[in-house]
């Protein structure tokens, strides 16, 4: 998503010096400014919303419930106030000013979280809404923790312990932003990462003012990555798991199966077979390769057949980040389940459930974002011929996505197959559970 974000400043931005000279700007300077004018009244009208039903237990169920919505300033504010912000559909207004001949200032919006250019760390808000999520921080650590001792055995023990104590040191960093450039290269839309060179996860800003469930499902994932398939034999926080010694071996075989995620598992051969294919194809455009190049080519291969036990789930190992982010989801699923069931009341934990998954869903719910679009063209009134091939990189980003960078597997294969596979998630939401799904214990 960052590489798209990156791509949509690039793209306005050339708009600006080939804007055509057919379009009425006049009109379209109308439009584009009542389109702000909406956008900011339902920002002030903001409702609070109950978490919807959600009849099958799949991603694009959860996102067709919030398609009404998708034209608002908020996709879902809480009883309590927390919201989620409708950042697409906001960027969407702020990228499409490049389409006039003239300037028209960003939608000035009061929620410091939805334009986080606006927090500074004196803020009491800001202090009181860190001081929430830092708890809720605490809470998930102290979550996969438990996670981890329950799978504890006599063969597992040493390496279960590692674990715990890597999870244990990790901390927490919540940065603001000053250079929006620089904000849509870390943060382009509400998230977290995991940033194993200082076992810290590095929370976005934009999470800040949504709900608890939300906070706490991307950072549980997070705290999963620090004993991913790939980092658990790093050095970090001064400790390791020897090669071959994953505790969590069972599980990674479980999300390899098509009942569960179907997470790619690539032999070394399938591995080193991509490097050949690279090399011919790169030949096949360039010409011969020079000896220098081939040198190159066949240091990779030897790379692989070294390293492969060790390296193999890593994505910039196999160019694949299914088994990574997969088992990421899985921490997350089965301590986000165990925090619902310990929910008594039902609709209470209805409403944990449904806002466990609300982060991604201006981004990356399809509905949502074809609604949001739909908007924006009714607004244009076909005044700017480009939008329509921004329009398809927005719709199929994988096809514009940077090759040189590994993309996340789709989330809504991971969501149906890892966290709506679990038991106390159907049961909360109250959804027909997929028949050919199992979930992974």
């Amino acid at each position: 998503m960052k590489f798209i974000a990156l791509l949509a400043v690039t793209f306005f931005t050339s708009l600006w010096g080939f804007a055509q000279t057919e379009p009425d700007y006049q009109a379209l300077f109308k439009n584009l400014q009542n389109l702000q004018q909406d956008l900011k009244q339902s920002e002030k009208s903001a409702v609070t919303c109950e978490a919807a039903q959600v009849k099958n237990c799949k991603y694009g169920d959860f996102c067709q419930s919030l398609r009404s919505q998708s034209q608002n300033f908020y996709l879902y504010k809480n009883s309590q106030g927390k919201t989620v912000p409708n950042s697409f559909f906001i960027r969407l207004v702020d990228q499409v000013r490049a389409c006039l001949d003239q300037p028209l200032p960003e939608v000035d919006t009061t929620d410091v979280f939805a334009n986080p250019l606006k927090l500074k760390k004196s803020d009491p808000l800001y202090k009181s809404e860190l001081a929430r999520t830092q708890k809720i921080f605490a809470d998930s650590q102290a979550r996969v923790v438990k996670l981890l001792e329950s799978r504890k055995n006599v063969e597992n023990s040493k390496e279960i312990d590692q674990e715990i104590k890597r999870i244990k040191a990790i901390k927490i960093a919540a940065p603001l932003f000053t250079d929006k450039r620089e904000l849509e290269r870390e943060c382009a839309y509400p998230g977290a990462n995991y940033d194993s060179t200082n076992n810290t996860v590095v929370i976005c800003p934009q999470m800040l003012g949504m709900p608890d469930a939300s906070i706490f499902s991307v950072l549980s994932h997070e705290i999963g990555h620090a004993v991913d398939p790939c980092n658990v034999y790093a050095q970090i926080a001064g400790d390791s798991v020897a090669v071959g010694k994953n505790p969590f071996n069972e599980v990674l075989s479980c999300l390899s199966k098509p009942q569960s995620m179907g997470a790619k598992n690539y032999s070394k051969q399938q591995i080193k077979d991509a490097i050949t294919k690279e090399e011919k194809d790169y030949a096949k455009s360039l010409g011969p390769l020079s000896p220098e190049v081939k040198a190159e080519y066949e240091k990779r291969r030897k790379i692989v057949d070294q390293n492969f036990d060790k390296y193999r789930y890593c994505r910039n190992f196999s160019r694949d980040a299914d088994m990574q982010e997969g088992f990421a989801d899985w921490v997350s699923a089965k301590v986000l389940s165990q925090k619902i069931a310990e929910i008594k009341d039902p609709a209470a934990a209805k409403t944990y459930a449904f806002e466990a998954q609300l982060t991604s869903a201006a981004s990356e719910c399809e509905s949502v974002k074809v609604a949001a679009i739909n908007r924006i063209e009714v607004a244009l009134k076909n005044d700017c011929s480009q939008f329509a091939d921004y329009k398809e990189q927005l719709l199929h980003a994988d096809d514009y996505a940077d090759p040189s960078k590994v993309p996340h597997p789709k989330i809504s294969r991971r969501v149906d197959k890892i966290l709506f596979a679990q038991p106390e998630m159907q049961k909360a939401l109250g959804c027909t559970p997929e028949s050919s799904t199992s979930v992974c214990d």
